[in-house]
């Protein structure tokens, strides 16, 4: 089966387009909220591995290669789970859209698509639950501090 299949997730962030997309595209900042690990040559061409190391021991590792790369605009990039059984989800690839709302906010949209077999609906709630929890990790990673005034 060569369905395409995707999630979308997108996100209203208190940040500038050009301050999220090196929130995806440099590598101390993705230590930030991406992942414990970050191996990445950001060109396209380039290739990119991320590991989770979680408190039980385990690692979750990602590998991929990016395809496009617009500075403050778009990025494409394959993404694989390296533990994931071979053939389940082909030629996964994820999209990050930003589009400049106001000054300083930005509407970030997440489109992570495969091809194969489809999801279950558990399945697809925790994929959308995951990059909810990470793009919750990017946000405070990103946005600026604000303190009120009393």
């Amino acid at each position: 089966m060569n369905d395409e299949h995707s999630a979308t997730i997108v996100r209203v962030i208190n940040a500038s387009a050009n301050e999220l997309y090196a929130a995806w595209t440099e590598p101390q900042i993705m230590k930030r909220w991406l992942a414990t690990v970050v191996e990445a040559d950001v060109r396209v061409g380039g290739r990119f591995r991320i590991e989770n190391h979680e408190k039980d021991g385990t690692v979750n590792a990602f590998t991929g290669e990016y395809r496009v790369l617009e500075p403050g605009s778009r990025i494409v990039q394959t993404f694989h789970h390296v533990s994931a059984k071979p053939g389940t989800y082909e030629d996964e690839l994820l999209e990050v859209k930003l589009k400049p709302l106001a000054t300083g906010v930005t509407e970030l949209r997440l489109i992570n698509s495969w091809k194969g077999s489809p999801m279950s609906d558990a399945e697809l709630e925790a994929l959308e639950a995951g990059w909810a929890q990470w793009l919750d990790l990017l946000i405070v990673g990103v946005e600026p501090v604000r303190t009120e005034e009393p």
